[in-house]
């Protein structure tokens, strides 16, 4: 399920981050199927860290409800519904959709411009190499980076936090349709270039296509 440490680590943000990161990529690529129960002790032998990392990383799934905790039996792993994937949509649409507007129709930053090309590259990368994993994270770090140059604290931590969850969404219409990576590169390049020239009116329009053509559902 996930790839073993040979030394225990202490309570540390790396190992924090290290369990989160795990879990969450095994749930994102549904090596990991809804329903299916997690116990902190068998994560932790996985992982080779103690209980204690864990137990904070499944609080952190849960926040970003890719996990349900049951106290004394674990966590099970959640399931995203249709409404919540409609819902889940509709508000990035509004957050990056917001964080656009906040620019004032002025262009982008030249330093965002070239992140924005860079995570375009780094999916083209991905969708070469067959890891929709990866794929699927540059396509949130995309959108993320929207967000932040919005320079709007607030937006972003509500995008952040659903971040692991639009990150499944992504992974699952690439994995069941090969013709998805193509299609939301081509509309990143749009996206991209609308962003540039400051235009929230047509980002958005382009957004909402995006949205209707990724087959999230």
């Amino acid at each position: 399920m996930m790839s073993p440490r040979k030394k225990p680590e202490d309570l540390a943000p790396s190992a924090v981050e290290r369990a989160f990161a795990a879990v969450s990529a095994s749930i994102i690529t549904g090596e990991i199927a809804p329903g299916a129960l997690l116990t902190e002790g068998e994560v932790a032998d996985e992982l080779g860290v103690s209980r204690t990392p864990v137990r904070e990383a499944f609080l952190q799934l849960q926040t970003c409800r890719l996990l349900t905790l049951f106290p004394k039996r674990g966590a099970v792993v959640a399931s995203v519904p249709d409404k919540e994937v409609a819902d889940l949509l509709a508000v990035r649409i509004m957050l990056e959709s917001s964080a656009i507007r906040a620019l004032g129709g002025q262009p982008l930053p030249d330093g965002v411009a070239r992140d924005l090309d860079d995570l375009v590259a780094q999916q083209v990368v991905a969708e070469h190499e067959g890891d929709l994993l990866a794929f699927s994270q540059a396509d949130f770090a995309f959108h993320s980076r929207v967000i932040r140059a919005g320079d709007n604290d607030v937006i972003e931590d509500l995008f952040t936090q659903l971040g692991p969850r639009l990150e499944l969404l992504t992974h699952r219409a690439v994995r069941r349709d090969a013709t998805s990576p193509t299609r939301l590169l081509a509309d990143h390049r749009e996206l991209a270039t609308l962003a540039r020239a400051g235009d929230a009116d047509a980002y958005e329009a382009a957004l909402r296509a995006h949205v209707q053509r990724g087959n999230y559902g």
